[in-house]
C-alpha cells in the first residue's frame, strides 16, 4: 500500500501492464481471453522442474484492487477519514515521501472505465474492497449509511454482473475509520469486534443478494505487525510484539 503514484494514473494502465503489454487500439472486448488459455503439457517426466496442468472449468480468472489504493476521492461525497488517510497526511509518513492516495487511480469516479478494462481482459471475476469510512463516516454501522457510497458500490456490482464478471468483495482492506483509532486505539481494543460485526452484517444485508463470494480481512498479519508493532503501516504505532499479538487476537475474534 506504499509506493503510491504522485500523479493520477488510471486503473486501466495498471491492470494491463501488470498482466501483459499489447496494442490497446487493436484489441476488442474479450481479446484477453487468449492469455488464460494454456496448451496442454507434454507427459510429465521425473526431471521436470515444474509440473504443469490445465485449470479446471469454472476457474475464476480475475483481477483485484482495494478501496484505499485505487478509489481516491478521499473526502468526496461524505466519505470519512480512514487511518490510511490520516497516516499518509501526517509527519509519520515522511519516510514515504508524503505520498497519498487522495486521487490514486480515481476509481471512485472512473469505475465504469475500469469495468470496461476488465472486459478487455476477459476476466471472470473482480475482487475489490468496500471502504468502511465511505459507507459509515463515523464507523457506526447501526445508523443510516452514506447513501452516495451505497449507490456507488451497488452500481459497480450491477455493472460487473451485467458483464458476467463475478464480484468478490473484501470487507476490510486496512482502511479503518480514523474515529475508531481516536476513540478506542483501533484494533487494540476489543470494542472493534462488535463494531466490525455490525458493519459486516450491514454489508451482507445490503449487497449479499448479488455477491456470492466474500473475504473478511486482507492480510491481518500486516495489520497487526506493521500497523501496531513496527509502525510501517497505518496507524503507524510502535507497540512492539505485545500490541501486535493483542491486535491479532481481536482480528481473529
Amino acid at each position: 500500500m506504499l509506493n503510491l503514484p504522485s500523479h493520477p494514473t488510471r486503473l486501466l494502465v495498471s491492470l494491463l501492464l501488470s498482466v501483459f503489454l499489447w496494442n490497446w487500439a487493436a484489441c476488442s472486448s474479450g481479446d484477453g481471453r487468449s492469455i488464460w488459455e494454456r496448451p496442454k503439457s507434454s507427459p510429465i517426466t521425473k526431471d521436470q522442474l515444474f509440473l504443469q496442468d490445465t485449470f479446471p472449468p469454472g476457474f475464476l480468472w480475475g483481477s483485484g484492487t482495494s478501496a484505499f489504493q485505487t478509489e481516491g476521492a478521499w473526502n468526496q461525497d461524505g466519505k470519512g477519514i480512514s487511518i490510511w488517510d490520516h497516516f499518509t497526511h501526517s509527519s509519520v509518513s515522511d519516510r514515504f515521501q508524503r505520498e497519498t492516495a487522495d486521487v490514486a487511480s480515481d476509481s471512485y469516479n472512473c469505475w465504469e472505465e475500469d469495468v470496461e478494462a476488465l472486459g478487455y481482459l476477459a476476466v471472470r471475476s473482480y475482487s475489490f474492497s468496500l471502504s468502511w469510512p465511505r459507507l459509515f463516516p463515523d464507523g457506526n454501522a447501526t445508523v443510516e449509511p452514506n447513501a452516495a457510497a451505497v449507490d456507488h458500490y451497488s452500481r459497480l456490482i450491477e455493472k460487473l454482473l451485467e458483464k458476467k464478471i463475478e464480484p468478490i468483495v473484501t470487507l476490510y482492506h486496512w482502511d479503518l475509520p480514523q474515529v475508531f483509532q481516536d476513540q478506542y486505539g483501533g484494533w487494540k481494543n476489543d470494542t472493534l469486534v462488535e463494531h466490525f460485526e455490525q458493519y459486516a452484517a450491514f454489508c451482507f444485508h445490503t449487497f449479499g443478494s448479488r455477491v456470492k463470494y466474500w473475504l473478511t480481512m486482507h492480510n491481518p498479519y500486516l495489520v497487526a505487525v506493521q500497523g501496531y508493532g513496527t509502525g510501517m503501516h497505518a496507524p503507524g504505532e510502535l507497540g512492539g510484539l505485545y500490541s501486535s499479538l493483542t491486535v491479532a487476537h481481536n482480528l481473529i475474534r
